[in-house]
Order: structure tokens, then C-alpha cells, then sequence
């Protein structure tokens, strides 16, 4: 009786490897998930289907070299029609579906509702084209990235540039208050006009959706001494409407902004604008400077047989670069090991420049920037610049302002 005992031991034994063995074969046929909470419709989708197409390039660009981890990756798509609340609610449905990760809205505003669903449920969430630093650690939680550069340090670029390189000693800043983005572009702008040593000689604040800031203007013309630069801390479409007003009231003063106000698609408001200039993520006319920025624009034209509208679009790419690199590092899909080796990253090199993150910071801080200028009605690439000048905590997330 004792041996046959034994030999149900041992037979019970052998069926549990053996499931267990299963479960883990069904487990690596499973895909991998990624849930997109991105507006497809209403103004934000700009800045938002661009580096959803590009990261559907990457993944098919995995999926054919033979997967992640072995595994084939799937996605799901919601639109977040750029509203607030949908965010979250399309975040959520996405968690539900079984996400391992979601990319959310390119926005700290937008994004946040979206961002948080998954920091609830443990899960990564990368923004491709967040500008406020709240979307990390220290805002939505730890489990939150955004692949973009801080707007802090866009306007930390342009102060160094317009002083450094351009020569330019006094400035105005105009600054949109309608969003965060905005106004952290305008607080490193001052913060790194001031370490450079620039005089600010006024500064005026208007919202995106204004149809007219001729007061502004106004108060702008009579600034003393004329300043020599204006900083626009702006993005599209307001920020498009405000340069046709500058310049028609026949201010011709150099104007440079951020990377909100880049690509061509709202020249045509402002016929014949110059000495316009923004820190850029990439060029999409054939001028940039880095061959892997050519290769990528070459792929997503064959995939989509039309060049990307937006340069947010390599954001998305390396929304993708990013994580699947931590995934295959942690040889995991586990948010928990995945956020650990996303912590450790170094200046690594992808597609859209060196990236850094640390425990404390899913922001970039220190990538170099594009410079573009205008002219001829058309964005130029002039050089790649990097700050020198690194903002901290206490800018970052505007203490005390």
C-alpha cells in the first residue's frame, strides 16, 4: 500500500511539472499588450497620431524580427477625443483589456486622467510628448514617463542660445498660461535667461484661445528698452495666432519659442515670418543633422505612405525604443523589474536622442535639442545644442511660483 502511495507521489509529482510547464509555454505564446488612451480626434490628435503611428511602426518592426521576449506584441487603440475625462476612462478600459503598458496623451493636462489608471494598477505608462515634469515621479507616481524633454529646459536652450550664440542681451516674455507646458517653458526660459545674464525688460500673459492680444502688444511696443529678443511660451494654435499679431502690428524683433510651436503646418498663417526659432525634436525636411533620424523617416514614410505631419512622431518611436529595451534587459515584462532598469538609463542612445531617468526624474533634462529657425516659409535645421545650465527640483516643479 506504502509503494503505491509512493508511485501516486511520484506520478502527482510529474503532472504538476508538467502543467506547470504548460502554463508557462500558454504564457509565452500569449502577445504582450500595449494600450494607446490618445486623442485621434479634436486638436490634441496634432501631436498625438503622429507618434502613435510611429510606435506602430516599431512594433511591427519587433513583431517581424521575431517578437519581444519570443512573444508577439498586440495593441489597442482608444480615442481620447482630447477630453480630460476620457483619458481615464480610456485608460482604465485599456487596463481591463489587459494592458502590460499604455502610451497616453502627449500632454500633462490631457494625459494625467489616462497616467494615473495605470500608476493604480501598477503599470507603466510613457507619454510621448509630455512637457511638464508631473508626469513622473513626483506628479502621477512612479510608474509614469514622458519621453519628451522638459519644458523647462526648451526654454532653458533658447535663453542660452539667444545670449550665447545669437548675442542678444534684452528679452520679453509673452507667456500662455492655458496650460503647464506653457508656463514651464517660460520658467526655464527666465530661470536661464538670468544664469546667462540677459535682462528681462517686460512680460505679458494672454491663453491660447484668445483671439486677440493687441493689449499685449500694446504694452509690448512700449516696453523700455525695446528688447533685443521675445520669448513666446506658446504652442499651436494660439501660439501661430500670436506671432501673425506680433508681426502685423510690425514688431520684427527676433521671436523663439518651444518645441510646442514646431513643424511647418501653421506657416502658412504667417507669410514671409523670419527670425523665428524653437529647439526641436527632429527635422522632417530633409536637413537633420543625425542619419538615424533619415532611417526613421525613410520607414515611416514606406509604412505609411506619406511623411509624418508632426516631428512629435519619433517621440512615439522611442516610447517603444525605451520600453521594449527595458523589457529585454529584465527579461520581463513585470512593471516592477521594467521600471528598474527604465531608473538606470544613461544617456542611452534612441532614435530620438540620449535619454536619462532616475528614480527621482522621468523627464529629460539634458538631451540635445535641434535648433530650427524659419525661413522662406519653411522650418531649417541650424545646429544641435545642448544646456549647460540643468534646472532642479525646485524649478522643474515651479516651486513657490
Amino acid at each position: 500500500m506504502l509503494a503505491k502511495i509512493g508511485e501516486w507521489g511520484g506520478l502527482g509529482a510529474l503532472l504538476a511539472v508538467a502543467l506547470a510547464s504548460s502554463g508557462v509555454r500558454a504564457q509565452a505564446d500569449e502577445p504582450i499588450k500595449i494600450g494607446f488612451a490618445i486623442a485621434q480626434s479634436g486638436w490634441m490628435a496634432n501631436y498625438d497620431v503622429g507618434p502613435f503611428q510611429a510606435a506602430v511602426l516599431k512594433i511591427e518592426e519587433i513583431n517581424k524580427a521575431g517578437g519581444l521576449l519570443g512573444r508577439q506584441i498586440q495593441y489597442s487603440v482608444i480615442d481620447t477625443k482630447t477630453d480630460q475625462t476620457l483619458a481615464g476612462t480610456a485608460g482604465s478600459q485599456l487596463l481591463d483589456w489587459g494592458a502590460d503598458m499604455l502610451v497616453v496623451p502627449t500632454d500633462y493636462d490631457y494625459g494625467a486622467a489616462a497616467a494615473l489608471a495605470a500608476q493604480n494598477a501598477g503599470k507603466i505608462a510613457i507619454s510621448p510628448g509630455a512637457g511638464d515634469p508631473k508626469m513622473g515621479v513626483q506628479g502621477v507616481g512612479p510608474y509614469v514617463f514622458t519621453a519628451h524633454t522638459a519644458a523647462q529646459t526648451q526654454g532653458i536652450v533658447m535663453a542660452e542660445y539667444a545670449k550665447k550664440v545669437m548675442g542678444l542681451k534684452t528679452a520679453y516674455a509673452l507667456e500662455d498660461v492655458s496650460i503647464e507646458y506653457s508656463k514651464s517653458g517660460c520658467a526655464g526660459y527666465r530661470a536661464g535667461w538670468q544664469n546667462v545674464g540677459g535682462t528681462l525688460v517686460g512680460s505679458d500673459t494672454f491663453k491660447n484661445d484668445e483671439p486677440s492680444i493687441a493689449a499685449q502688444i500694446t504694452r509690448l511696443k512700449s516696453a523700455s528698452p525695446a528688447p533685443d529678443v521675445i520669448f513666446l511660451c506658446s504652442y499651436t494654435p494660439g501660439g501661430g495666432s500670436a506671432v501673425r499679431q506680433i508681426r502685423a502690428a510690425g514688431i520684427d524683433t527676433p521671436i523663439v519659442s518651444l518645441t510646442g510651436m514646431t513643424d511647418n503646418y501653421w506657416l502658412g498663417a504667417v507669410p514671409g515670418l523670419k527670425d523665428f526659432y524653437i529647439p526641436a525634436i527632429m527635422s522632417l525636411y530633409g536637413d537633420d543633422p543625425r542619419p538615424e533620424i533619415g532611417k526613421f523617416l525613410a520607414a515611416y514614410k514606406a509604412r505609411w505612405k506619406e511623411e509624418p505631419t508632426s516631428s512629435f512622431a519619433v517621440l512615439g518611436y522611442s516610447t517603444i525604443e525605451q520600453w521594449a529595451y527595458a523589457v529585454e534587459k529584465a527579461k520581463t515584462t513585470d512593471s516592477q523589474a521594467v521600471l528598474a532598469m527604465m531608473n538606470q538609463y544613461k544617456d542611452q542612445p534612441f532614435t530620438v536622442g540620449l535619454t536619462s531617468y532616475t528614480d527621482q526624474l522621468h523627464i529629460q533634462i539634458n538631451r540635445p535639442q535641434l535648433i530650427m529657425k524659419v525661413e522662406n516659409g519653411s522650418f531649417h535645421a541650424v545646429e544641435m545644442y545642448r544646456n549647460e545650465f540643468m534646472p532642479d527640483m525646485k524649478l522643474l516643479f515651479r516651486s513657490g511660483q
